[in-house]
């Protein structure tokens, strides 16, 4: 078996110990173990001051006329000469010069001698543990102590009786002592105290008033001088601070300066700007906030992260200047679309589709040193009308599969000239709003649906072109995916009709003089429904009407259209009444428009605010049709017509929409024989 090689003694690999005040028993004062004491680090030349001792001392007291108390605090501790020296009485004068070099310290007390003042005034240290930095001075035992040490070397005690007594005379009765159970308790020094009270007891009885007075006058001039003592602290304390304070002020403008020589001169205007109300991002820096002048050196080592805080803000500059760019651009954009608009109608892209084509994205995203005028913009009306041909061909392309997917039709046949596929509804508002077949609407206007504008998907990253567009306008536009064609409902109220659901066209239907009324489980004793065959299809979509069951349809007899067609005269003198002063979906033709929440809150009026909307804004006396549009994304159904047995009482639980339409004057009250006729 081989030997095991051995470390030779005193080389550089051999173990070294380190030293500390918990193992410095244990290390052997061998060969083996070599113990690294880690020398202390001190600033400047070391034994630089050793020689000062064998000095003449004339030069050591025109040295001391220039140091703080604190100095010569220090330098009295450094050895037994300077310790002798300082602490005699004579030397009393040079520790008065030390003090008029602060400013404002009050005269050493009569109470304290001079070292002993400078001590206590200026030495932030706990005088029972030693602990550093502690401000507070507990005038009434002449020294400072940390909160762990208050506990220990105060304690509580006063009596009912002398609790009066305790405030202006700190002499209490020996005998209440120890009164832990009263209600009110003062913090006394145990030492002060028993030395207090051992002096109390060795005083005759005859003395103890003149010791009393005695006390308490010397304890008045301590807290006198306590009171000039805090006053100084508080002018002294804000003084430093209001000195730390402009020395970061001076390091952080001189950080500013060299960001200015960097180019980060719009960044810093940006930043202030920003955060006026807040904190700086440097300032959040530690570096950056130092109490001390500002070196090469320091700035170096400062440089990278300080540089790293200026590229975010000046990418956060960059992105706003570019969103307040783009937002001014859409909005010339919106005023060059105007006429466009008007000429095309209300069923047209919407904005969020025509900025996101190429000729309009190069000029709305284009550099912010280089502004796009109203001639660029109105240079793009041609591919205006091209894209919204475009646009309207694929939506019809769209919409027309649908239909073909629910009914067989022709090849040859234009699709949406049929009364069978001028409905469909929106998926999504059947299952968010209500939970059925409800939100139905008919062609074209299904093409700008309220669902497809009303979206809050934002598929691309904020930051892009794309992302920007559609935090801006609300989202993007939705697909046409969410649609489905009612063609399968319409063709039982066709066939009602007698009519084929694959040839006859709308305006086919509404040349029929022909009536329905349904024979489904809605029908209510009393209550004869008529129904166009509009109004009929409404009601097939919203088949909670009829239960579970579909509505069937018979026609209704050719006797009763007279009275029909003056209520359902009636009726459409009320909608068109209702669309014009009460509902809140007309918009001006001649204002910009977009399709963002925000603009359709504020721009949406009544009819008759609209009328003295353009009379004010627009110098417009005599409106037209081309002057405002009704909402093409609302929809209001077709309501059918009622005979009502004269006697029925019209509980709303039963009778609500019959009830509605008696209030409008869309009703027929008819004798019980009108009944009995129409079942003979």
């Amino acid at each position: 078996m081989a030997n095991k090689r051995t470390k030779a003694v005193g080389s550089r690999s051999a173990k070294r110990i380190k030293v500390t005040a918990n193992n410095v028993s244990k290390v052997k004062t061998n060969k083996d173990a070599q113990p690294l004491i880690q020398p202390r680090h001190l600033r400047g030349r070391r034994g630089s001051l050793r020689d000062m001792p064998a000095m003449p001392l004339d030069i050591l007291f025109e040295v001391f006329v220039y140091l703080e108390p604190m100095d010569l605090l220090n330098l009295a501790r450094t050895s037994k000469p300077f310790k002798q020296l300082l602490v005699d009485r004579t030397a009393a004068r040079f520790w008065r010069a030390a003090r008029e070099n602060i400013k404002g310290l009050p005269d050493c007390p009569s109470f304290l001698s001079e070292p002993a003042y400078a001590n206590l005034c200026f030495d932030a240290h706990c005088h029972n543990c030693l602990k550093p930095n502690i401000q507070t001075v507990h005038w009434e035992v002449k020294a400072r102590y940390c909160q762990p040490c208050m506990n220990e070397v105060y304690y509580c005690f006063v009596s009912p009786e002398s609790i009066d007594a305790y405030g202006d005379n700190p002499l209490p009765d020996p005998d209440n002592l120890l009164g832990w159970d009263v209600p009110y308790s003062i913090r006394r020094h145990k030492l002060s105290v028993k030395a207090i009270m051992e002096a109390w007891r060795q005083t005759p009885a005859e003395n103890r008033a003149e010791f009393r007075i005695e006390y308490t006058a010397r304890r008045k001039q301590l807290l006198a001088f306590a009171s000039d003592y805090e006053k100084w602290f508080e002018m002294r304390k804000k003084a430093r601070s209001k000195e730390i304070e402009e020395t970061r002020q001076d390091r952080f403008n001189s950080v500013e300066q060299r960001l200015r020589d960097l180019g980060y001169g719009e960044d810093l205007d940006y930043a202030c700007r920003l955060y006026r109300s807040g904190i700086h991002p440097l300032l959040k820096i530690p570096r950056v906030v130092q109490a001390r002048p500002l070196t090469t050196r320091g700035w170096k080592n400062m440089e990278a992260e300080v540089l790293g805080v200026m590229d975010g803000i000046r990418a956060t500059r960059l992105q706003k200047e570019r969103l307040a760019a783009i937002t001014r651009r859409i909005k010339k954009l919106g005023e060059a679309l105007v006429p466009w608009r008007r000429t095309v109608g209300p069923i047209t892209p919407y904005t969020q589709e025509l900025l996101l084509m190429p000729e309009v994205s190069s000029l709305i995203d284009a550099p912010t040193t280089s502004e796009p005028t109203e001639e660029d913009f109105s240079t793009l009306e041609k591919g205006f009308y091209n894209f919204s041909s475009q646009w309207r061909n694929r939506g019809c392309s769209k919409l027309s599969q649908m239909v073909r997917s629910k009914i067989a039709l022709p090849s040859d046949v234009d699709v949406f000239s049929l009364a069978v596929s001028q409905y469909f509804y929106c998926v999504r508002c059947a299952k968010v709003r209500y939970g059925y077949d409800s939100d139905a609407a008919t062609y074209p206007n299904i093409l700008v649906h309220r669902c497809l504008w009303e979206s809050r998907s934002f598929p691309a990253p904020e930051d892009t072109y794309e992302g920007i567009i559609a935090r801006l306008e609300g989202g993007v536009p939705r697909t046409l995916d969410t649609l489905q064609s009612l063609a399968d409902k319409a063709r039982p109220v066709i066939e009602a009709c007698d009519q084929d659901p694959a040839r006859v066209t709308v305006d086919e239907m509404d040349a029929l003089d022909i009536r329905l009324r349904c024979t489904g489980s809605c029908q209510e004793d009393g209550v004869y429904t008529v129904y166009t065959w509009c109004a009929a299809i409404e009601h097939t979509i919203c088949g909670y009407e009829c239960g579970t069951g579909q509505p069937s349809w018979e026609k209704v007899p050719l006797e009763y259209l007279a009275d029909v067609a003056t209520l359902e005269e009636i009726a459409r003198l009320n909608r068109e009444a209702r669309r014009m002063d009460f509902i809140e979906h007309w918009f001006c033709s001649h204002c910009p428009r977009t399709f963002n929440f925000k603009w359709y809150s504020y721009a949406k009026r009544t009819r008759s605010s609209l009328v003295e909307h353009l009379r004010k804004e627009h110098d417009i006396d005599n409106p037209t049709e081309l002057d405002m549009y009704y909402d093409p994304r609302q929809y209001d159904r077709v309501k059918p017509v009622y005979f009502i047995r004269k006697g029925l009482d019209l509980n709303p639980h039963r009778f609500l929409r019959a009830q509605t339409a008696s209030r409008m004057g869309e009703v027929k009250w008819v004798d019980a024989s009108w009944f009995d006729s129409l079942q003979a």
